[in-house]
């Protein structure tokens, strides 16, 4: 028998409980373990509190919660450690619906999750389909103000109406692109109260939801009290208080979306575009780490970018279009936002759009040349490979990663497809495949270092190295972190730190798990910090040092640095040898430079550049060389010092941001200037199969 579930997807305050407590009188299963009502909510929330305890884990786990708009990476679910919390919610899902044909799961929190939820409903046999529970978004925002007004519920306030718009809509994007594959069901809370029938009538012939006798149809009567939507929109053109920026865009989606949600799928993309760069763009805000206190002007600001349109503007021989096929990575950020900002700098006119965006076509009209960021072939990017070629107008590859040889994936170079099923490895090097294929259309390739750009010169007629480096928002926010204290301070244990931004670490690790069992086992002052993914559990050499092991979450880009200028030693291991480690960017190290922290490094072409051996920072090629820098470095607190601010010191000098910024101008003015502006015939380009081969 099909168990079905209808996965109830709207922002907090958006009349979501009051939605599913209405389709668990029309016969969906509700928790057996609900929250119980509080004055906030007096009817119930009718969501499971075991479910939603696990959601907020899911979120910090992430390096985010609740009250924060920062988009979760797509590396997050794809996290070999999901697993774990997939079986997790399996069982939950079982212990709160039983063997029940059809159930309603809410919490508001799954808007954010729900990639991990699809395949934890799938693996748990159900049919899903998606509700979308909408309601004005200034009404949200207000109702999230209205808390601060208890205080039993302060601490779940936003008091400043521009952050709750701005999670509205981080809310409402997030359910409406993740949803898209499921069939789904908009309700909009006001027609919820107003006609219940009306607008539940297209969920009436989903199993196990029926007609409706008599008895029911008055509890649902008494239940949806009309006076529960406390903050109602004012549509006489005269909003009480005032009115923050973006509002008018907001209600915009809203409208759309009430519609069919297919019709608005362009307004959310292009939304969720200029969402993902302003976010990006005012990332080092402060206010954004403090949720629950008026005043935002982060949100603020990102709201009034939110109204502003691209212009139609003509080509000036200096317009720039990144097309991002990462728009959420750490990548992202120092390969699109960086360059674009140093552009812009030295006059550039500069735009940047998910590669997949329905507006990229149309923005080619006014741009001179085109830079994709880490997209395999896919056919939005042939689409605007061809449009350039009609144009005259240059494209650029741009990877930060040897991810475009899939001989070396098969080799066993990457090493996180060690930790994949052979179906997902299989995936990887078909991608991969795609990538080189992506390469080779390009005009032209900008790489991270010699190394990447040396393995994409066989594939491009014209590669350009412009390194990963650090923007002056990155290097003030390290400033900030540089004057908190170390732990180390305080107790005495230095700290050898390791951040790990992604899943792909563990073999490099295993290059210096060795010499700190030998460091833990002649000394007994130092720990070890690991910030981010890592499985320490897969080194036994350090099983008994589990006390001195500090595990610290992944944390989003932006404060990274207070991370790791929390450390007394950077590490840095890579496999020697391995092409794939050999060409990755030194960006850990320099990270550590900006808060003046030394780094011990392995010596890879890349890292041996970043670093002056004895001077900023040790080189270590084997476990005795990591043993004898370990030493050095823990017997002389002064070293230590000395080597973080002379690498800080020459970071500022080689790739401080006004010689980065030139040598970004430098890089682009080149290509635009050695290109022939010229149509291409589509009969050139060459075939897959060629590619291929």
């Amino acid at each position: 028998m099909t168990r079905h579930a209808l996965l109830v997807l709207g922002m907090h305050r958006s009349g979501t409980s009051a939605l599913t407590r209405v389709l668990g009188l029309m016969g969906a299963a509700l928790p057996h373990d609900p929250m119980p009502p509080t004055a906030d909510n007096p009817q119930g929330y009718w969501e499971s509190q075991r479910i939603a305890r696990l959601n907020n884990r899911l979120l910090e786990s992430a390096g985010t919660d609740w009250s924060n708009d920062a988009a979760i990476p797509p590396e997050w679910f794809a996290d070999p450690c999901r697993a774990g919390d997939r079986e997790e919610a399996i069982a939950l899902l079982a212990d709160e619906f039983a063997a029940a044909p059809s159930i309603v799961l809410k919490d508001p929190r799954i808007c954010r999750l729900i990639p991990f939820w699809k395949t934890v409903l799938d693996a748990a046999g159900f049919e899903t389909r998606a509700v979308l529970a909408l309601r004005d978004p200034l009404e949200v925002a207000r109702s999230l103000a209205a808390r601060a007004a208890d205080p039993a519920f302060s601490p779940a306030a936003i008091p400043d109406s521009a952050r709750g718009l701005l999670l509205w809509l981080r809310y409402v994007l997030d359910a409406e692109q993740h949803s898209r594959e499921l069939t789904r069901h908009v309700i909009d809370y006001a027609d919820l109260l107003r006609d219940w029938r009306t607008t539940l009538e297209p969920l009436r012939g989903i199993a196990g939801l029926s007609r409706l006798p008599a008895d029911t149809t008055a509890t649902i009567d008494a239940f949806l009290d009309p006076t529960l939507r406390r903050q109602v929109r004012d549509d006489t053109g005269r909003e009480g208080g005032t009115v923050p920026p973006g509002l008018a865009r907001l209600r915009s989606l809203h409208e759309a979306m009430k519609g069919r949600p297919e019709q608005a799928t362009a307004a959310c993309d292009a939304a969720r575009a200029d969402l993902d760069r302003l976010s990006l763009l005012h990332s080092s805000a402060q206010t954004d780490r403090e949720p629950h206190v008026a005043g935002d002007t982060r949100a603020a600001a990102i709201l009034a970018g939110m109204e502003t349109a691209y212009p139609a503007l003509p080509r000036t021989g200096r317009s720039i279009l990144f097309l991002s096929g990462s728009p959420h990575s750490i990548g992202h950020v120092y390969r699109v936002l960086h360059p674009l900002q140093a552009l812009a700098e030295h006059g550039w006119r500069t735009a940047w759009l998910p590669v997949d965006s329905p507006a990229a076509l149309t923005r080619l009209e006014t741009t001179d040349l085109v830079t994709v960021f880490r997209c395999p072939w896919i056919p939005a990017l042939g689409a605007i490979v061809a449009a350039c070629r009609l144009r005259g107008i240059p494209v650029v590859h741009d990877i930060d990663d040897l991810i475009f040889e899939p001989n070396l994936m098969e080799a066993g170079a990457f090493g996180y497809l060690d930790t994949l099923p052979d179906v997902e490895r299989r995936r990887w090097i078909a991608v991969a495949a795609d990538y080189r294929r992506a390469l080779c259309e390009a005009d032209a390739a900008v790489l991270t270092t010699p190394p990447l750009a040396a393995a994409a010169q066989p594939h491009c007629p014209r590669v350009a190295v412009l390194p990963n480096a650090h923007s002056p928002a990155m290097f003030a926010a390290a400033a900030v972190a540089r004057s908190i204290p170390k732990p180390s301070a305080v107790d005495g244990r230095p700290r050898l730190g390791f951040a790990s931004g992604t899943p792909t670490h563990q073999r490099d690790f295993a290059v210096i798990a060795p010499a700190l069992a030998r460091l833990f086992m002649s000394r007994p002052e130092p720990l070890l910090t690991i910030v981010g993914h890592l499985d320490i559990g897969a080194f036994p050499a350090l099983g008994d040092y589990a006390d001195r092991i500090e595990l610290r979450p992944h944390v989003l880009f932006d404060r990274l640095p207070e991370e790791v200028a929390r450390f007394d030693i950077n590490l840095a291991p890579l496999e020697v040898g391995n092409p794939f480690c050999e060409a990755k960017s030194p960006i850990r190290c320099t990270t550590a430079a900006t808060v003046a922290v030394p780094t011990v490094a392995s010596p890879t072409a890349p890292l041996r550049a970043a670093l002056i051996d004895g001077a900023t920072g040790f080189l270590a090629a084997d476990t005795g060389e990591w043993e004898r820098a370990f030493d050095r470095l823990l017997d002389d607190p002064s070293l230590r010092q000395r080597m973080g601010e002379a690498a800080h010191a020459a970071l500022l000098k080689r790739m401080g941001w006004p010689v980065w910024s030139g040598l970004a101008e430098d890089v682009y003015a080149a290509v635009l200037r050695e290109h022939v502006r010229a149509p291409r015939n589509l009969d050139q380009t060459p075939s897959r199969d060629s590619i291929s081969s």
